[in-house]
């Protein structure tokens, strides 16, 4: 992903609403959005979608004549939060120069962000072949992967990402590490086919091969203990690896009691088939298969969410303007050094420490989270993470290069794997180990049973126990169960990226909030308290237009969409002030009413004021953006008895009236914290019961700091690699959504070993009293796992 970024803005205004073909839900009036389905609140009930991402992209799609998007199943997609904007393919040039072809054709490797579908395939391979010059493009949706081959000659590659950008797929450079999922499918399927043969061969002695003797009955068995020999060497070290390596450091979880009956359940068959006893080569064949199943379904769900967002680490793909002998130069990050002079456009992010060469308006959001931009003036230091918010491009002097930049330092701090261990929660190492302890327990007091009753039954009654007791439960529908609940989460628009989230979540009693970007957008939301006059309306938006200040796109949003444009009208920024512009003789201001000339509202501490000459045309009231729903996931959050945080770079008095709009104890909101202070506030309070929800680089090191971590900024580096889950979408509800899926699951979990505690109780019996045959073992281990299944599909299906 390419971080020459717009500026950290976002605009609310609505599109027109849509006739005719793909508005049945709009006309139906079912509360559901036009683009996804997804029930709209109750904040945007006037408009036919959930937010403004759905909005624009169904425009876009009715536009193009997409809307067979539809048809293939693209509206279950989720919901898409704020409208997609074009990126800034300021890498592209260097790309296409090293992926062109002596005939000048060029083939370019790219990695693509929300590949969720069929339907988003398909969507993808039209918008490409309206391209002019296009020639081939492969998808590899399970990878999240395209292949593009097109006429250098033409702007094939450009006009294409600016449209799936708009469309909600970002591309850029490839930089994802192919996943495993592939040899993990290789075994699944070896080991099914071997299983399928066990089976046969062992039904056949099950049914009369046995008794009828000779040579045959013997070649079945060395047949049937050369499958499972392969079985076991090739599903078996998926469970193998991870027990031993949890040994080594100290940890003890479910592959440890699955790799000990695999192990003992075959070497007790080897001894059955050399002393003439039981074997159970065919039932250890399936429970390999059945494992290797579960943990396939489980790895394979991580990696759809995974694959979801690029894989950026926020350097690789870093570039800047520099200017080289008076010309411009788009430079990689790493390469800046001491001295350079850069470029920094509006919208820019700073990449490394810089001294300005002319006042410029800076925005501090991911730095400090501080939620509207700064005046700096000429000589001024910037640390890298700044955005320009100005409307000129600024000069500056690279300081610090980026090594040491306070962006490096940011960045390294939060080099981190959340699937950390830290969630595999103390109840599964003990269930594990406890579970491990009473297998061999049990397997130990049936062979000293026997051996008094009949010695030579002894070791065939201690290897049922192990074949009998596998853990089903936690080896097949523990995996199912976290599949079931990722998949009704993906419908939310929730994506988990760690395996040890839904184990996490339910320990959660804090959750801490950044305010700017997570509870915000990070904008500010207008109300008109004196509307402008027709007259003046075109000037008005026109200035709100030429600005990208939070202030200004706010009133922009707040005016009618026939508002009007002037073409020839100039527009001056001063910063820290407001607009200023000239027209038929008068002048126009735009900004605080100090800036305006005129006399300000007392009732009203936070306004905009829109002046002609020193009169006052036009007043508004500006307020935080916040999401829709947030004062009510933060009741819900109460309401469950969890202490709800807010922390925030902002200032303390707005923090604070952000707090007492959403119903946060005032105690537990702080304002004007660095990164460094959020990380030292979570370490405090954290007791391995903390969530943190936040969006930018400021949140990094809390998020390190935290038991799990969450973020809704899918489309910024950094942070969504280093969260345990992932959200989108305008509306709150992600955090609750999460902990309700995270509570189902662990109710199913625990029902399952429940019932799976009753079935190993029964069946132990029976192998005490000497009835567990091979045959009845084959029956009831399968219907046993058939069983809790079925019982996990039931009951997590139904609420995903």
């Amino acid at each position: 992903m390419s971080l020459l970024h717009t500026a950290p803005v976002q605009q609310r205004r609505s599109l027109p609403r849509i006739s005719g073909e793909g508005a049945s839900r709009e006309q139906s009036g079912d509360g559901r959005c036009t683009h996804c389905g997804l029930v709209i609140p109750q904040e945007r009930r006037s408009s036919s979608y959930c937010c403004t991402g759905c909005e624009a992209v169904h425009g876009l799609l009715r536009d193009e004549g997409l809307l067979r998007f539809y048809d293939l199943g693209g509206g279950k997609t989720g919901a898409v939060g704020v409208a997609p904007k074009t990126p800034a393919l300021d890498w592209l040039p260097e790309q296409e120069a090293n992926g062109r072809a002596v005939d000048g054709t060029v083939r370019l490797s790219l990695d693509v962000q929300g590949i969720r579908c069929a339907a988003c395939v398909w969507l993808l391979q039209e918008v490409w072949k309206r391209q002019p010059g296009a020639k081939a493009l492969r998808v590899d949706a399970s990878l999240g992967r395209a292949q593009l081959v097109y006429d250098g000659a033409q702007q094939t590659a450009a006009k294409f990402l600016a449209r799936t950008a708009q469309l909600g797929y970002p591309m850029a450079v490839a930089s994802r590490t192919p996943r495993r999922e592939t040899g993990l499918l290789v075994r699944l399927g070896v080991c099914a086919a071997i299983a399928m043969n066990a089976m046969i061969l062992a039904f056949a002695q099950y049914f009369g091969l046995t008794a009828a003797g000779g040579s045959l009955d013997a070649l079945f068995g060395w047949v049937s203990l050369g499958l499972a020999s392969a079985s076991v060497a090739i599903g078996g070290p998926v469970f193998f690896r991870a027990a031993w390596a949890g040994l080594r450091s100290g940890t003890v979880h479910m592959d440890l009691p699955i790799s000990l009956g695999l192990l003992l359940a075959y070497a007790g068959s080897v001894h059955g088939l050399l002393s003439g006893g039981a074997v159970y080569f065919d039932t250890v064949a399936i429970f390999i298969a059945f494992m290797v199943g579960g943990r396939f379904v489980q790895e394979r769900t991580l990696a759809r969410s995974r694959d979801l967002v690029l894989a950026d680490d926020g350097v690789e793909h870093l570039r800047s303007r520099r200017i080289v002998d008076g010309r411009i130069e788009v430079a990689p990050v790493r390469a800046l050094a001491a001295g350079d002079q850069l470029l920094l456009a509006p919208g820019d992010l700073v990449p490394v420490r810089v001294r300005l060469g002319a006042a410029a308006s800076i925005s501090l959001d991911w730095i400090d989270g501080e939620s509207e931009p700064r005046a700096f003036a000429v000589g001024d230091d910037i640390r890298a993470g700044a955005f320009v918010a100005g409307r000129r491009a600024v000069p500056a002097t690279v300081v610090a290069d980026y090594a040491n930049s306070g962006l490096a330092e940011l960045l390294q701090q939060t080099r981190i794997e959340r699937d950390d261990g830290r969630g595999r929660v103390r109840f599964w190492e003990r269930l594990a180990r406890s579970y491990s302890m009473a297998v061999l327990l049990f397997a130990a007091l049936g062979a000293a049973l026997w051996y008094f009753l009949d010695a030579s039954r002894s070791i065939p009654v201690a290897v049922a126990v192990l074949v009998i007791t596998c853990p089903c439960a936690m080896g097949i529908a523990t995996p199912l169960s976290f599949h079931l609940a990722l998949a009704g989460l993906r419908r939310r628009g929730v994506f988990v990226r760690t395996q040890s989230l839904l184990d996490k979540l339910p320990l959660v009693r804090k959750v801490v909030f950044d305010k700017t970007g997570t509870v915000t957008f990070g904008g500010l939301r207008a109300e008109a308290v004196v509307e402008p006059r027709p007259e003046v309306l075109a000037v008005l938006a026109t200035m709100a237009a030429s600005s990208n200040h939070p202030a200004s796109q706010a009133v922009l949003a707040a005016l009618p969409s026939d508002a009007g444009f002037v073409p020839d009208l100039t527009v001056e920024e001063q910063p820290g002030g407001g607009l200023i512009a000239q027209f038929d003789g008068c002048e126009y201001r735009l900004g605080s009413a100090h800036f305006g000339g005129v006399e300000a509202d007392p009732a009203n501490p936070r306004e905009c004021v829109f002046a002609q000459n020193g009169t006052a045309l036009a007043r508004f009231r500006l307020e935080e953006d916040f999401r829709d729903g947030a004062a009510g996931e933060v009741a819900a959050l109460r309401a469950r008895g969890l202490e709800v945080h807010m922390l925030s770079g902002d200032r303390p008095d707005r923090v604070a009236a952000a707090a007492a709009l959403l119903g946060v104890d005032p105690k537990l909101a702080i304002g004007g914290m660095s990164p460094e202070g959020k990380a030292d506030y979570v370490r405090r309070i954290d007791q391995r019961d903390t969530l943190m929800v936040g969006d930018g680089i400021n949140d990094a090191p809390a998020f390190a700091a935290s038991f799990c971590a969450g973020t809704p900024a899918m489309d910024r580096p950094v942070l969504p690699a280093r969260s345990d889950f992932f959200f989108r979408g305008a509306q709150a509800g992600a955090v609750v959504a999460a902990l309700d899926a995270a509570q189902r699951r662990s109710r199913v979990v625990r029902a399952n070993l429940a019932l799976a505690v009753a079935y190993n109780s029964s069946t132990i019996v029976l192998c005490f009293c000497g009835l567990m045959t091979p045959l009845l073992c084959a029956v009831l281990m399968p219907l046993s796992s058939i069983a809790l299944v079925l019982h996990t599909t039931v009951r997590l299906g139904r609420s995903s």
